[in-house]
């Protein structure tokens, strides 16, 4: 079975590219996958859909 995850910032004007990245790599350690990113009209990651194993 699998459970997910929703990141998604507080502001798009506070969260840039390296943020992202050092959440990635902090829910990654955790077992987390990305699946899905979208993005704003101003191009930046609005939020990000995280996948992992329940029963891990």
């Amino acid at each position: 079975m699998k459970e997910y995850k929703i990141i998604k910032p507080k502001s798009i004007w506070s969260y840039k590219d390296k943020t992202f990245e050092d959440l990635f790599n902090k829910y990654a350690s955790q077992g987390w996958h990305v699946i899905s990113v979208g993005y704003g009209q101003t191009g930046n990651i609005a939020k990000a859909v995280l996948e992992r194993d329940k029963n891990r």
